[in-house]
């Protein structure tokens, strides 16, 4: 049995499209539509481009796919829209299957866990009229505990921040979380009166929402990303809001830490509610907010928490994974845990020559990449690395990233000065061999998809400063030979060179655009920034003026 599951939808507010494809359970494909149309979160676009992949990377047919399934369950006539859109599409529709959005969410984290039990926290904006749930997942049976209302939510409370900071909703959260490390929460009383815990649940002080106070307004509840969205009273609590462009002060940065250490206050008591009333330690996240790599160091490190477990796509790009996983244990199709992200599309060393061929690039033909590589990065090179089937997720996992040696301290600031066009106070992250990592990062467990924060060992930070943020963690990859082999030999033979298993690792992009899939998109970011070489396959590219 063949299932396509698919994010996004056909409004405005809907983004983050994917397309995945299972057969009898098995993923075979996956991938992002924002990778295939060059748009960041391919916004109010249904995956067409991620679809067209899955097909040829499992050399089917739509006609060889029994179902289609989606969120978007409580939408009028979705299922009748989506029929129509295969058929003018693909020339054909598969049967149509729709459930709930945030159930898919929970879906994609719980059986990508492996967990056999687990107590499952859904951290949304919104989606089929909520904004999240928990759950007691056992075996296949979901227990819904409670649900989030729609503008109850937690991604609406960040975002309402991240606007209030002069940064763009659904898209610029991370700078939020990043700039949070810079300040002091001296406001944290304030959001305590903005958002507060309840039990497995919580309350957003509805005084906030623009959205309902101005309903007459709106054609729908769901505003514009270029409308405010919070009303005054967020100004009259915590000062004037800053306009985009303007430089941060010290209130600004301690609005931030405040927002952000509310949020993790509210977080971890609603699991450490949820686990007592489940009784189940083992717990999975998934959702939008789920992305936040510090509420999650948070949770984890709550005492009643045995296990975390948050999945490559905790964002909407998640749901198509959900949506899919679900039809196929609907019919007893066995889905196996999630372990690497790597299900995009890879490219031949005859396409990537072709492609170099076209444009007239100079480069070289290596027996070996990961050598020559090594001894790039130990000259302070920056590197484009572009190997192997693209990630699936937002994250760069040593398939399509920009690494660079961790020593030293300014590699940060060039990296974002020079390749990545983007604010001087966001962080990179590091890779770092599994079996290493306990030696460099405190309390650290197995994070192959970066979305746990974990503290730097304070004896090795001044080793590694380029990867270690103000407030001492790095948000890591952990690199395993069995997953990635040839990323893992990189890092092992650069540790052979320096005596240190870890490398910088963001992803190949310039700011504000996608991660790039295709050897074209990789060679305009390569000739569109400051970086010194890039490897393409067995390919090597380097400019003249490269350090070293």
């Amino acid at each position: 049995m063949y299932v396509i599951g698919i994010s996004s939808g056909i409004k405005h507010g809907h983004h983050d499209g994917a397309a995945v494809l299972l057969r009898d359970g098995e993923l075979i494909a996956a991938a992002e539509e924002e990778r295939f149309t060059l748009a960041k979160h391919a916004r109010g676009e249904l995956p067409r481009g991620a679809i067209a992949f899955c097909l040829k990377q499992a050399g089917i047919t739509i006609h060889d796919v029994d179902w289609v399934c989606s969120p978007l369950k409580t939408y009028t006539n979705y299922a009748r829209r989506l029929t129509e859109y295969f058929k003018y599409q693909f020339g054909h529709s598969p049967k149509i299957e729709l459930y709930d959005h945030h159930l898919c969410h929970a879906a994609s984290s719980y059986y990508g866990s492996g967990f056999s039990e687990a107590t499952v926290a859904c951290f949304d904006f919104s989606g089929d009229s909520s904004s999240g749930l928990v759950a007691h997942v056992k075996g296949n049976d979901f227990r819904v505990l409670t649900r989030f209302g729609r503008h109850n939510s937690l991604g609406l409370y960040y975002g309402m921040l991240t606007q209030y900071l002069g940064y763009q909703m659904t898209n610029d959260e991370y700078k939020v979380m990043g700039l949070s490390s810079y300040g002091s929460p001296e406001y944290l009383d304030r959001f305590a009166s903005l958002l507060r815990p309840n039990g497995i649940s919580y309350e957003l002080d509805p005084a906030l929402d623009k959205r309902q106070r101005d309903a007459e307004i709106f054609t729908s509840d769901f505003s514009t990303r270029q409308e405010r969205i919070f009303t005054e009273k967020m100004e009259e609590m915590l000062g004037p809001r800053r306009l985009r462009g303007q430089p941060h002060d010290r209130r600004l940065t301690n609005i931030a830490a405040s927002g952000q250490k509310q949020l993790e206050i509210v977080t971890t008591e609603v699991i450490r509610s949820a686990i007592a009333q489940t009784g189940c330690a083992d717990v999975c996240l998934a959702g939008g907010v789920a992305l936040n790599c510090k509420m999650n160091m948070e949770i984890a490190a709550e005492p009643s928490v045995k296990r975390l477990y948050v999945p490559p796509v905790p964002h909407d790009a998640g749901v198509a994974l959900g949506a899919a996983m679900l039809k196929c244990v609907e019919a007893g199709h066995r889905i196996a845990p999630l372990t690497h992200a790597y299900w995009g599309p890879e490219y031949s060393n005859d396409t990537i020559r072709d492609t170099l061929d076209k444009i007239g690039a100079r480069y070289e033909l290596l027996d070996d990449p990961v050598t020559r590589c090594v001894a790039d990065l130990v000259e302070q090179k920056t590197v484009g690395w572009f190997q192997g089937r693209m990630e699936y997720g937002p994250r760069a996992l040593g398939n399509r990233s920009i690494l660079a040696d961790p020593r030293q301290g300014d590699m940060k600031d060039r990296i974002n000065l020079t390749i990545k066009y983007r604010e001087e106070f966001r962080p990179f992250c590091p890779s770092v061999l599994f079996e290493r990592q306990a030696d460099y990062f405190e309390d650290a467990f197995d994070a192959p998809f970066m979305v746990v924060t974990f503290p730097v060992n304070e004896a090795v930070q001044r080793k590694m400063p380029a990867v270690v943020h103000v407030d001492g963690t790095a948000r890591i990859q952990s690199v395993h030979a069995e997953t990635n082999p040839l990323y893992s030999r990189l890092i092992g033979e650069f540790a052979r060179a320096t005596s240190l298993p870890v490398l910088i690792n963001t992803s190949l992009n310039i700011n504000e655009q996608p991660t790039v899939n295709a050897p074209l998109e990789a060679l305009h970011t390569y000739f569109c920034s400051g970086l010194d070489v890039l490897y393409l396959g067995p390919y090597r590219l380097s400019k003249p003026n490269a350090r070293g």
